[in-house]
């Protein structure tokens, strides 16, 4: 998650200092998602620095002098602009259960079927856990909970959904996939190794 823009977020409630910032996540976010004092000091640095709060300093009765930050117009536009910005999930091809199914594919003890028959068997096991905490939940008192139990069940029904179609793709796959004879994978294996080796053929020149 990003610090610097929950802290925008709870400073456009209203100016808080350091600690109050702190406990107000801890209050949002529970355990789910632990923010260290420091963190919440150095992160209120960088965004007095970048102009997007600024702070004053404030009395408290028999207390040090503490700094009260409060969001700028600069704040609030880029509070602004990080809502309005859609999340995009990362799918890349260097998983650890990318690489298992590929290398079975390819060749190996394990069969790509038993490979995505024990995914399978995890996926539901934590759907069913996701499952009974969602129901569980109180909405009017944990909300930020129930939004993060919500996602992670959308996240691991999208993933079952992947596995699924994966089992039925393994199914008419060839027995032991050959890249050497793919011409479309060698033509990308070609491609992306000619982009790696440029970067170093520029700094030799």
């Amino acid at each position: 998650m990003s610090v610097k823009h929950a802290l925008l977020a709870l400073l456009y409630q209203q100016p808080m200092h350091g600690y109050e910032l702190g406990k107000q996540l801890a209050l949002t976010f529970g355990n789910e998602w632990e923010v260290k004092p420091g963190q919440v000091a150095s992160t209120l640095a960088r965004l007095g620095e970048a102009g997007l709060a600024e702070w004053a300093p404030a009395e408290a009765d028999g207390a040090p002098e503490r700094k009260v930050y409060r969001l700028t117009a600069q704040g609030l536009a880029e509070l602004r602009a990080w809502l309005l910005q859609p999340e995009v999930r990362d799918y890349h091809l260097g998983d650890a259960f990318y690489l298992k199914l590929v290398l079975s594919l390819v060749g190996g003890p394990v069969p790509p079927e038993q490979v995505l028959m024990a995914q399978r068997r995890e996926l539901y096991q934590v759907l069913h856990r996701v499952t009974e905490l969602r129901q569980h939940a109180d909405v009017s008192t944990e909300l930020p909970w129930v939004l993060l139990l919500d996602s992670a069940h959308l996240q691991e029904e999208d993933a079952r959904r992947a596995r699924d179609n994966g089992a039925k793709a393994a199914k008419v796959a060839p027995a032991v996939y050959d890249p050497v004879n793919d011409p479309v994978g060698a033509a990308r294996a070609d491609k992306h190794l000619a982009e790696r080796a440029q970067p170093a053929a520029e700094v030799q020149s």
